[in-house]
């Protein structure tokens, strides 16, 4: 009886205890599915950012093909310039390119008789630019229609400046890669740093008529701290989530910077009570089932738990895999193929010999697109895509990055395995027909076995891209990742092997290359370069290994050890009583990181008791440039403990003739650009001159290196320079012959 009685005190207290806890309980489930919805919308608007980025590269790449072809003509070969419009606006349909001659200030274009003028109104907004880039939308010159494109300077053939633009129908670039969530609810912008909209979505329910985004958040009472916070988001290029109020609705806006612009930002809107619909059915049913006391929460912990797995599959599909083909997506991809990759690095081996990555894109889809329409279009892309499974089989993995654009990954045994796998891949695709003909594809394939210092499934993918360029340029198809570039990748490998053996072993060796007075009777100074001379393949040239070592940070050691042979050789001359004159010697921008740069470098002049003034350290104006305090505060230590300091190639970087006058620095070299036959006579020698002037004003030292001719010798003459540097005089040679030199001189 007391048993009985317990039964239902108990359901009485789970019962009270369910009221109780319903309104904590609601608020969980609320705040949990929320920030999980999310969440996920964000993976998916980042996904969207990748496609579009990726795009965005694809017709960067083509325009740098098109500058390539432009810059092996002169500019006033209008024949030839036909020929390059119409060939790539073949092979891009929907695209147009156009090219500015800047020193004329003429523009052509695919289509036009003649050249038209710009004005330099026209070419203002530009002039602050980069190199190269993505254009702002702007109005078409001939068609009026808005566009958007990508940009790149260039030289022709003959010297002329000029620049290249590739550019999209804003529309058509809109409808592509416009973002749809939770039924066709929400919708996305492209905005830029300032909340101005660039790409506008054509989705009904987005607002037409508004021009910046901050029009949306900043009325109807949204709290200023929040607007702030996401202004300054979008300002600094985060990644995030804000909820606002527009129209009396709340909406989610979901923002991630897009990789490649300045400052551009993909924003997804999606209304609040969207997002909230599923956690507010479950919070009803909690509710109602709190009723029906244990069997009600029995029946709401079910509809939770069935309602949760249902809506974390419902966005790990959107976030996993491609809805029109169901493969999978690029971050799916990503993950699963650096999982794939870490198991045969721990498998050591056995098994499969290798994993093999392949892009591929098909030949013209968009013109298939243009033909057939969007709708066959689909259809082929999910055929092909029906093809890659069946190809690929059960062990391979393969993913849809954009458009036509796919990723695969499979294993192989042999190379000529994964060779046949893309063979087959390319002979079933042309059984399916895409504007009446059979479908053609661009395959590139990198096998792990040809990239063995790959970390990650991106390298072994960056490696099947260069690969699939080639596959496009030649027409071939699949193209594998060539022996060249593996070799370069060997030698590299090679070379950072054996360099601390080399160091042990002597094979590294300096060079000086002596500084005259310009009448070339005096040795005033030297440089110390540093040269490897390899027992099985003779002297590899420092272009080669400096850089490398400068990357692995090897060349700290390497510069130390030039610097202690010089003080080496500079003490034997001392103790002969033989002459001496400041010999130099490069420091790398590593130096200046290590705490212990300076007193290395003092202990080794200390160790071999050299004067003070005798080892001069160069800092390439490029290094002074990047932290002018920290290295400034650097040179005075240097000089204070009795080395001159040199600022090397000055004028090849960006810095003014204002920081030249607070440069604590004993010697300024001059780059030899400054030389160059093209710029003599005229302005050039009017800045050399001055340049030398307000060194010597400075008291400094100033040398010209790079000097080669005659000429150039000649003009230098005529300047208060001190010291001449280059094959005009002597080439680096050994350091006994230098010092010969040194002491015909002081005879």
């Amino acid at each position: 009886m007391k048993a009985k009685k317990l039964v239902p005190v108990l359901v009485l207290l789970v019962a009270v205890a369910v009221v109780a806890g319903s309104g904590l309980f609601s608020r969980f489930v609320q705040e949990s599915l929320w920030e999980k919805s999310v969440t996920d919308v964000l993976e998916v608007t980042t996904q969207g950012e990748h496609a579009l980025e990726t795009y965005l590269e694809k017709d960067a790449e083509a325009l740098e093909l098109f500058v390539g072809e432009l810059a092996m003509q002169d500019a006033d070969d209008f024949a030839r310039l036909d020929e390059k419009f119409a060939l790539f606006d073949r092979d891009d349909e929907g695209a147009t390119y156009v090219c500015v001659n800047l020193d004329e200030r003429l523009a052509y274009r695919m289509g036009t008789d003649e050249a038209v003028a710009v004005s330099e109104e026209q070419l203002a907004p530009l002039a602050t630019k980069p190199e190269r880039g993505i254009m702002k939308p702007f109005l078409d010159e001939k068609t009026g229609t808005n566009m958007l494109g990508v940009y790149e300077r260039f030289e022709f053939a003959d010297g002329t400046k000029g620049i290249a633009r590739k550019a999209r129908p804003l529309e058509d670039v809109a409808e592509r890669f416009s973002l749809s969530f939770y039924n066709n609810s929400g919708f996305s912008y492209v905005v830029d740093d300032t909340g101005n909209v660039i790409i506008r979505s054509p989705h009904p329910n987005s607002n037409r008529t508004f021009t910046n985004l901050h029009d949306i958040v900043g009325f109807e009472g949204n709290d200023p701290a929040a607007v702030d916070a996401f202004r300054a988001a979008l300002e600094g290029d985060r990644r995030g989530v804000a909820l606002f109020t527009y129209l009396g609705e709340e909406y989610v806006f979901c923002y991630t910077p897009l990789a490649g612009t300045e400052g551009w930002d993909v924003v997804s809107i999606i209304p609040n009570s969207v997002v909230m619909e599923q956690a507010n059915a479950i919070i009803q049913a909690t509710l109602l089932l709190c009723a029906l006391i244990v069997v009600g929460l029995g029946l709401v912990l079910l509809v939770y738990w069935r309602g949760s797995r249902a809506h974390r599959r419902q966005i790990e599909r959107m976030a996993y895999f491609d809805s029109l083909t169901g493969l999978h997506s690029v971050d799916k991809f990503t993950m699963d193929g650096d999982a794939r990759l870490a198991s045969l690095s721990r498998a050591g081996g056995s098994g499969a010999a290798g994993l093999a990555v392949a892009c591929v894109d098909i030949d013209n889809f968009k013109l298939i697109n243009d033909v057939d329409g969007y709708g066959r279009g689909d259809e082929i892309l999910k055929e092909l895509a029906g093809v890659i499974r069946d190809v690929m089989g059960p062990q391979g993995i393969a993913a849809r990055q954009s458009a036509d654009y796919f990723l695969l990954l499979f294993p192989y045994q042999t190379r000529e395995d994964a060779l046949s796998v893309c063979e087959k891949l390319v002979e079933r695709a042309h059984g399916i027909l895409g504007n009446g003909k059979p479908l053609s594809l661009h395959l590139g394939l990198c096998c792990s076995e040809d990239a063995p210092d790959a970390r990650d499934i991106t390298e072994l993918t960056d490696r099947a891209r260069i690969a699939q360029r080639e596959s496009r340029k030649r027409s071939v198809a699949p193209c594998v990742f060539s022996q060249p570039m593996r070799d370069a990748l060997l030698r590299r490998a090679d070379l950072e092997r054996s360099m601390e053996a080399a160091l042990e072993n002597g094979e590294f060796f300096h060079v000086i290359q002596p500084k005259y007075d310009p009448s070339g009777t005096q040795v005033l100074g030297g440089e110390a370069l540093v040269r490897w001379r390899r027992p099985d393949e003779g002297t590899v040239g420092p272009n080669e290994f400096v850089p490398l070592f400068e990357q692995n940070g090897f060349i700290l050691r390497l510069d130390e050890f030039v610097f202690e042979k010089v003080c080496h050789d500079l003490r034997e001359r001392l103790d002969a009583g033989l002459p001496v004159v400041p010999l130099s010697v490069n420091v790398s921008r590593l130096h200046l990181h290590r705490p212990d740069f300076v007193s290395t470098y003092v202990r080794i002049k200390e160790a071999y008791c050299i004067p003070d003034g005798l080892c001069e350290l160069e800092l390439t104006e490029s290094i002074v440039v990047e932290d002018l305090d920290g290295t400034f505060a650097i040179m005075e230590e240097l000089r204070r403990s009795g080395f001159l300091c040199s600022i090397d190639d000055f004028g090849s970087g960006q810095s003014s003739l204002n920081v030249l006058k607070d440069l604590p620095a004993d010697v300024l070299k001059l780059d030899r650009d400054f030389l160059l036959e093209s710029t003599l006579p005229g302005k050039e020698e009017t800045v050399v001159r001055s340049v030398i002037a307000m060194a010597k004003e400075l008291s400094m030292t100033t040398v010209m290196e790079g000097v080669e001719t005659p000429r150039q010798l000649e003009f230098l003459r005529t300047t208060p320079c001190d010291m001449v540097q280059g094959f005009v005089f002597s080439r680096p040679v050994p350091s006994d012959e230098f010092y010969r030199l040194v002491d015909d001189a002081a005879e």
